[in-house]
């Protein structure tokens, strides 16, 4: 019992080092596994380990988006509740300190408000050549979420749109938005960028596929997520887990290996497509004529 208890202290120590690692800024797979490793006897982090450790955070609530190939925390499960007026007041003391403070010291205040936006429950980035970096996570962060955003025009203009992508072209980068139509921003016209609470349906019939399947027993236990799922729910003997944009071919491969381990649960079509893979692999042998 003892050994078990310990077993999940440590785990529970590594997943605090892992979390406590991301608080200080972003980092790709590799740099967690080297910064991680750094301390330890034995190189006990790896990109599984690490992989794990992180979708227990989401599972906690953390939002740890990956973007760019790096990882970061958007926001906490625990934070302060601001109004339009906190935001507000926010915007115009960034913007008094970037006139009046000395650039070494108006880098700290930046910081300062990065974090507050971390916590905070409404976020806005400023769009400027010293920021473009968090707003183009912000946006993309808004995808991923489907989340709708307010675009900020430097003439005090807001548009309410459906982020989509960011487009490169001709030395310009754009938010490619849709309202009533699709847009292109260039984001030197803008001063913000606020995501909202509300979520958006895709505008288009071609959404990501999303699969939930339910794994039972052993197999449920021992199951590690792999970068593409989210854990959706979980007991002693089984988790519900979510998929999104893995090839069709290649996931029904895979499941069918979990044979009566595991069940998809949705959509219809990907249980049909299991079905026919079964009732054909039976007829190869003659089981159900």
């Amino acid at each position: 019992m003892d050994k078990v208890f310990n077993k999940i202290n440590l785990s529970s120590m590594q997943v605090l080092k892992t979390l406590q690692l991301l608080m200080e800024d972003n980092y790709s797979m590799q740099e967690l596994i080297e910064k991680l490793n750094t301390n330890e006897e034995d190189a006990i982090f790896n990109n599984s380990v690490i992989s794990k450790y992180i979708n227990t955070c989401r599972y906690l609530g953390f939002d740890i988006p990956k973007i760019n190939n790096k990882y970061y925390i958007a926001s906490f499960p625990f934070g302060m509740e601001f109004s339009d007026t906190d935001i507000d007041l926010v915007k115009n003391l960034y913007n008094i300190a970037k006139k009046e403070m000395a650039n070494k010291y108006f880098k700290i205040f930046d910081k300062l408000v990065a974090k507050i936006n971390r916590y905070a429950n409404k976020k806005i980035a400023r769009v400027d050549k010293d920021s473009y970096q968090f707003s183009y996570e912000l946006f993309e962060q808004a995808i991923k979420k489907k989340r709708k955003i307010n675009l900020i025009f430097k003439n005090r203009a807001k548009l309410e749109c459906i982020p989509l992508c960011i487009v490169d072209s001709e030395n310009k980068t754009f938010f490619k938005v849709y309202n009533k139509r699709e847009r292109m921003i260039d984001i030197n016209r803008l001063s913000g960028i606020e995501v909202l609470d509300e979520k958006y349906q895709s505008p288009y019939k071609n959404e990501p596929t999303i699969v939930v399947y339910k794994l039972k027993n052993k197999l449920a236990q021992r199951y590690e997520l792999r970068e593409n799922e989210t854990l959706i729910s979980f007991n002693n003997d089984t988790k519900v887990i979510q998929s999104q944009d893995e090839n069709q071919e290649e996931l029904l491969s895979r499941l069918l290996r979990y044979d009566v381990d595991c069940e998809i649960i949705k959509p219809q079509s990907y249980r049909d497509s299991m079905k026919k893979i079964l009732e054909e692999t039976l007829s190869n042998y003659g089981i159900n004529e």
